[in-house]
């Protein structure tokens, strides 16, 4: 009798199974390609601009020229990385119902690359779901080799504020509804610029640098070596929290190693001090680098809701655009 259920490798029901097994593949695979590039258009900018029209403030040069590099399947956090941006510039993400609000987002990477899909254009598309103009910033980069890694990033930060508030028109949003969100280096990059926006960090060179570079709205996760060296009881010296400090949402984990919760801490304790609005999300697991993408531990899957609610009590967000 013959056994269907372990049939022999030379009968008929054998090779059926197997052309089976093989039409099943083939058609996960087309449909993970499908997948796939259906998330790669959708993390296409819809407009990109120049920070500057020269040459950008400074003496900056990359060692080579601009890369992209993809994740490899082995990698423990695919992530793509990009290097040696030698023109800063905004890739903008634009919503099909604008709610007059807008985003800068300023990927992490530790000032070597930029982590700018997972956190850059992951999270723009996010904000554009909402009704957010989003803008990821390509800053110049690597400067992890530089005195101050953070300076040239910083600048053009404060720079994107300012060219984004000068076109506030042409992108239906409003001069004063503009927010900087920064991750791991990012984060540094974002607190530094946000607190020093009444000295600009670089000499103005045109009527772009005339416009304000303070943005409206401050949101920072697992900010990355916002401590003074060598310091659990400091920030950095180049921060200056104060009285005009920008309204503040800080997320990160506990057992974070690279940017230890001391820091998101010590800003909302400095924040509070001066008596602006903030708001500080610890998680007890989460590590370092998750951005938007859930895991089994508590952050990644935790902190965009939290966001969310903390937009809509700004008045920044709807509760039917949050859905």
């Amino acid at each position: 009798m013959m056994n269907l259920s372990n049939p022999a490798p030379c009968t008929p029901v054998f090779a059926l199974q197997h052309l089976l097994m093989k039409t099943f593949a083939l058609l996960c695979a087309l449909a993970l390609t499908a997948i796939s590039s259906s998330a790669a258009e959708s993390s296409k900018p819809d407009r990109t601009l120049k920070l500057w029209e020269g040459k950008p403030p400074g003496d900056f040069t990359t060692p080579g020229p601009e890369t992209l590099t993809e994740p490899k399947p082995t990698d423990k956090l695919p992530i793509q990385r990009l290097t040696n941006v030698a023109e800063p510039r905004l890739e903008f993400y634009l919503p099909v119902k604008a709610n007059g609000n807008a985003v800068i987002i300023v990927p992490g990477g530790g000032f070597g690359v930029l982590a700018s899909q997972h956190e850059g254009s992951e999270l723009a598309t996010w904000f554009r779901d909402r009704g957010f103009v989003a803008a990821v910033l390509q800053h110049r980069c690597p400067t992890n080799k530089l005195p101050k890694q953070w300076e040239f990033p910083a600048e053009d930060t404060q720079r994107a504020v300012s060219l984004l508030r000068a076109k506030a028109a042409d992108f239906g949003v409003q001069p004063d509804g503009i927010g900087l969100f920064g991750f791991s280096a990012g984060g540094q990059v974002a607190l530094i610029a946000a607190t020093n926006d009444d000295a600009r960090l670089y000499p103005a060179a045109d009527d772009i640098d005339k416009v304000s570079c303070r943005p409206n709205f401050l949101m920072l996760c697992y900010a990355w070596h916002i401590l003074a060296d060598n310091s659990l009881t400091e920030l950095k010296p180049e921060i200056h929290i104060g009285k005009n400090t920008p309204p503040t949402f800080l997320a990160q984990a506990n057992d974070d190693k690279g940017s230890l919760a001391e820091g998101s801490t010590l800003a909302f304790l400095a924040l509070r001090k001066a008596g602006v609005s903030a708001e500080l999300h610890i998680y007890s697991t989460g590590g370092h680098g998750f951005g938007l993408r859930p895991n089994d531990t508590q952050a990644p899957g935790d902190w965009p809701g939290r966001l969310e609610l903390w937009l809509r009590a700004r008045k920044l967000l709807s509760a039917e655009a949050a859905k």
